[in-house]
């Protein structure tokens, strides 16, 4: 996972970009759950209409019984959150930020697909 190489010192110092392709993993994983739930179909409409948001996604999820928990979900919003705030206020995350981010981020991809990261 590049976000590992971060961690590594392999990479910069700057800690925004890695929150970014955290939360780019949860929204491809969220949309494959959709898919997987519901088919291609309803990825393809939002897609369509430039809609795919991660609120739009946890709609159709929460038709779904059992899919998310509440949980998840409102760490998931708190990531969301922390990447809206270094997109939009460039805010710097700390490399703490990022070390919560990344064990969200893992533990709910591994949840759900736990042959994706071996």
């Amino acid at each position: 996972m590049e976000v590992e190489s971060y961690f590594k010192g392999e990479k910069g110092i700057s800690w925004g970009p890695v929150i970014v392709h955290l939360f780019d993993a949860v929204m491809l994983t969220l949309q494959r759950l959709v898919i997987d739930k519901k088919g291609v179909k309803p990825i393809e409409e939002l897609r369509r209409e430039r809609k795919l948001y991660f609120d739009n996604l946890i709609s159709i999820l929460k038709d779904e019984e059992k899919i998310l928990d509440h949980e998840d979900l409102k760490e998931l919003e708190i990531l969301r959150d922390l990447r809206n705030r270094v997109v939009h206020e460039n805010y710097r995350p700390t490399k703490d930020n990022v070390i919560w981010a990344y064990n969200l981020v893992r533990r709910f991809v591994l949840k759900y697909y736990p042959d994706v990261l071996i």
